[in-house]
């Protein structure tokens, strides 16, 4: 990558950006946790808040109570000491029951606050004071002594405990007007801080909203560029090996022609046969190569069944062999390139003996080629109809190059040769697996 290529300057911007963006959501997500724990803060202190409103109209409303008993009691008791209608008495009892209640409950509803429990104190004392003189007031009145019960009403005692009744309601309930407005207060400001939260929060997420869309895009243009730079290689890797094997068949044409002059210089013998049989090899991975750059098939993929076919018809036209018939049974066959010079090697060995010792000059013959799918293997034959194979023949203690290299290459495709012996021919195979 040359210094200041344009192209690599906009990949190391965009790869800081992708960084930039990946800080920026980590806090924005932390930002938006410590967001959400205030906005739970928050919940939790409008809902206390609340609470103290509801307590403090609680309150005031439990001492409004208090008077209202206290006064429905001696309403009750002035009725009493006028009529003596036992129906009064009922309800003095209820009354001053109710204001006993009542100021029970107030001392409940005032445990928070020390202050306001020393005045609700000194106010159930106060009643109980003034419950005691209706009291009296209401025993002189069934006992008769409507003078002495009318003397105690009007007397100070009376005058004395109603007025610190009233007096100490009047204070608590001034308490707790100015709690209740305190609380009010505290219970807005909680309103108003929950609501920035929730506007808060709400931002916060849109704006992640925003940003995710944002650096999805970023990645998807970042993978759109990758795969688009991927595609690129790949092509460029295909040209250069179809370049490569372009090559390399051209040179082996060159070689093929060398060896070609070098057995029409010789005479006819054992070097110009081995001459002939290293062209036909030459000639045979040259084919492989030829049908690697020009196939339209998978890249890197060998068609064996097409390769096969027109090689046999090849090596027996090169035979000048117009009487030998050739036929074949071939299937699409992909093989990768590691496998297809091997395969290429042992068909031309098996079709050129076939040829050579299953057909003999003068007698026509046929031969035929097959590569079939059986199950998970691949099997590549070669049958002829000649004199079959001499008594004794075996692959292990067979002499000639030719055999010893199909056996080799056999194994190098992970399967075996094996040899059929017919009464008219004999049949030459090799059996391997689909996946090397």
């Amino acid at each position: 990558m040359a210094p200041g290529d344009p192209e690599a300057s906009e990949r190391t911007d965009r790869q800081k950006m992708r960084e930039r963006a990946v800080r920026q959501l980590m806090a924005a997500l932390t930002a938006l946790f410590f967001t959400f724990t205030a906005i739970g803060g928050m919940f939790l202190w409008h809902d206390s808040t609340t609470r103290g409103v509801i307590r403090t109209h609680q309150v005031r409303s439990a001492t409004a109570d208090v008077l209202q008993a206290l006064s429905d009691a001696e309403t009750a008791q002035r009725s009493y000491l006028l009529t003596a209608a036992p129906r009064y008495l009922d309800q003095v009892r209820q009354s001053r029951a109710m204001a006993q209640a009542t100021a029970a409950r107030l001392v409940k509803l005032t445990r928070d606050n020390p202050a306001q429990q020393g005045r609700v104190r000194r106010l159930q004392n106060a009643v109980a004071q003034r419950i005691v003189v209706i009291d009296r007031i209401v025993s002189l009145s069934r006992a008769g002594d409507a003078a002495g019960a009318v003397r105690i009403v009007m007397g100070d005692e009376s005058l004395a405990a109603s007025a610190a009744v009233r007096a100490l309601t009047e204070e608590l309930d001034a308490a707790e007007a100015r709690l209740h407005a305190e609380r009010e207060a505290r219970a807005r400001a909680a309103k108003a801080l929950l609501a920035l939260s929730l506007v808060a929060f709400g931002l916060i997420l849109a704006w992640l909203f925003v940003k995710m869309n944002r650096d999805i895009g970023l990645d998807r243009e970042i993978e759109a560029e990758q795969v688009e730079q991927l595609r690129q290689l790949l092509a460029e890797r295909e040209l250069l090996i179809d370049e490569v094997n372009h090559r390399v068949k051209n040179s082996l044409q060159q070689v093929a022609s060398v060896v070609r002059l070098q057995a029409r210089a010789l005479e006819l013998g054992p070097a110009r046969e081995a001459l002939d049989k290293t062209l036909t090899r030459i000639m045979a991975v040259g084919r492989v190569h030829e049908q690697l750059y020009k196939g339209e098939g998978a890249y890197g993929q060998f068609d064996a069944g097409a390769y096969a076919e027109e090689l046999a018809r090849d090596l027996v036209k090169s035979l000048a062999r117009d009487d030998v018939r050739l036929t074949t049974e071939v299937d699409s066959v992909e093989l990768d390139m590691r496998r297809a010079a091997p395969l290429a090697l042992v068909l031309n060995e098996l079709v050129t003996n076939a040829v050579k010792y299953g057909c003999p000059a003068g007698r026509p013959g046929e031969i035929h080629v097959g590569l079939r799918a059986q199950g998970d293997r691949y099997r590549l034959s070669v049958s002829d109809q000649g004199d079959g194979l001499p008594k004794g023949f075996s692959i292990t203690s067979t002499n000639t190059l030719g055999m010893r290299a199909v056996a080799a290459l056999a194994k190098q495709l992970g399967g075996r040769l094996e040899v059929e012996r017919r009464s008219g021919g004999a049949t030459f195979a090799v059996a391997f697996p689909r996946r090397a």
